[in-house]
């Protein structure tokens, strides 16, 4: 039995490699700054889980798993490398796992968590007992992780810190390519640089399955050294959608693929950025050898992912959504498939993500919101970052005010529930946005409605 330490064992993608480990046999202990749902679903399981970091959480483990956000003034990571204990970066770690396995990486800007979880859903349905590690909560898998005994492991691939370079896949699917994370790269190129490098780390006897209407996805298509496979909207594509319909919940579209007919597909999530979730997904199935029928059957079966469009209550006709969406491009989307919903007003409360994000897409942010009716914006959300001189949520108002002439207030995070629950009336939607802690906001809504 192994011994293996993680710091930093609550964020989603640590708590996933954490989880397999414990359900592999091996004996898990971890730390992290505070006690989230998480963590205290892994005691459960039966990890040792230490809050707070300090040097004797090591108790002389075989190995010790960092996450991105962990740096070597963290002690513990400091006591494992002067004691000569191995210490692996979480994406190494994770290529490790993989091996011997079947891969199936996905990685982009958005979509990465639906699209992985569609495809896992798709093989745990069709009775390919996969392996997978999602980065959000899936009801279907009572978890983010899923040990099996077959031959496929599915993974997001987390571009975010350019871990996602150490993974060598049968598969790699890209769902798109944005300015993100400009505090890790230095510009789009770079970030476009790494996409293709992503690309040519796939298996020569695999392929590189893309969104073939991106517009920096059609940038590194040339540059590919490996089968592709496309998918979109555009007929130029090897698999694209048409006849698409959307309401509520669902999402429907009739698929053709090299030029023929395959027939139509209903999903049990709505929005245009899901149907080409759904088309990767479908475009991975066809490839390994699974019959489109049995695809689409079992990706209707697919309800969503913890905070990726969920729908929390419906109450006294006030419909209150959470949503992860971080970046404009995401919440452009979100609010795009809520206003199929078709309700009078759309109240959009977001939560700022890092400070290097607001500094480099303030302007993107304040023209993301154009589909809500109001918009309540709150302190940005830290995340590991040093506060930046000038950059707050400010810059983000200011420009809405300014250009786009939109209702919006800012409010400290714990005045947004009172402020929402005194203004909203039958027939609001309520979509409460953002990567940070503001997942907390849903419920206390819901709890001052009732």
């Amino acid at each position: 039995m192994k011994h293996i330490h993680f710091i930093g064992i609550g964020g989603i993608g640590m708590s996933g490699l954490a989880w397999l480990c414990l359900k592999q046999g091996d004996k898990i202990t971890g730390s992290d700054v505070k006690p989230s749902r998480i963590t205290e679903k892994l005691k459960e399981e039966g990890a040792q889980i230490c809050i707070g970091h300090k040097k004797e959480n090591l108790q002389n483990p075989d190995i010790v798993v960092y996450s991105s956000a962990v740096t070597f003034q963290n002690p513990e990571l400091r006591t494992a490398v002067y004691s000569g204990i191995p210490v692996w970066p979480r994406g190494v770690f994770l290529s490790e796992l993989m091996k011997g396995k079947t891969g199936i990486a996905v990685t982009g800007a958005h979509g990465k968590t639906t699209t992985s979880s569609l495809i896992t859903t798709m093989l745990y349905e069709l009775g390919f007992d996969p392996s997978s590690m999602i980065g959000a909560i899936v009801e279907r898998f009572n978890g983010n992780a899923i040990l099996g005994n077959g031959k496929y492991f599915v993974t997001e691939a987390d571009e975010s810190d350019g871990s996602f370079l150490a993974l060598k896949p049968d598969y790699g699917v890209i769902t798109n390519i944005d300015a993100e994370h400009l505090d890790f790269y230095s510009d789009l190129d770079h970030i476009i640089q790494a996409y293709l490098e992503f690309a040519d780390n796939v298996s020569s006897q695999g392929a590189v399955i893309c969104c073939g209407d991106d517009a920096n996805i059609k940038k590194i298509l040339p540059g590919i050294n490996r089968r592709v496979l496309t998918y979109g909207f555009n007929t130029n594509n090897d698999l694209y959608a048409k006849d698409c319909k959307y309401d509520k919940t669902t999402s429907e579209f009739s698929c053709i693929y090299k030029g023929k007919p395959l027939g139509s597909v209903k999903l049990s999530i709505p929005g245009e950025h899901n149907i080409l979730n759904a088309m990767a997904t479908i475009l991975t199935g066809l490839d390994i050898g699974i019959k489109f029928e049995d695809i689409k059957n079992a990706i209707k079966s697919y309800h969503g992912a913890d905070r990726r469009m969920q729908i929390k209550a419906d109450i006294k006709d006030i419909l209150v959504i959470d949503d992860y969406a971080h970046h404009p491009t995401e919440i452009r989307a979100t609010l795009k498939a809520c206003k199929g919903f078709g309700k009078k007003r759309i109240i959009a409360a977001f939560q700022p993500h890092r400070y290097t994000r607001t500094k480099f897409l303030y302007k993107e942010f304040a023209s993301a919101f154009l589909d809500a009716d109001l918009l309540v914006l709150t302190d940005i959300y830290p995340a590991s970052e040093q506060p930046i001189y000038g950059v707050t949520s400010k810059l983000i108002y200011d420009e809405v005010v300014k250009t786009h002439k939109k209702n919006v207030v800012y409010l400290p995070k714990e005045e947004i529930c009172k402020y929402l629950v005194n203004i909203a009336k039958p027939g609001d939607m309520i979509v409460v946005m953002g990567a940070g802690d503001i997942y907390h906001l849903a419920d206390e809504i819901i709890e001052g409605i009732k």
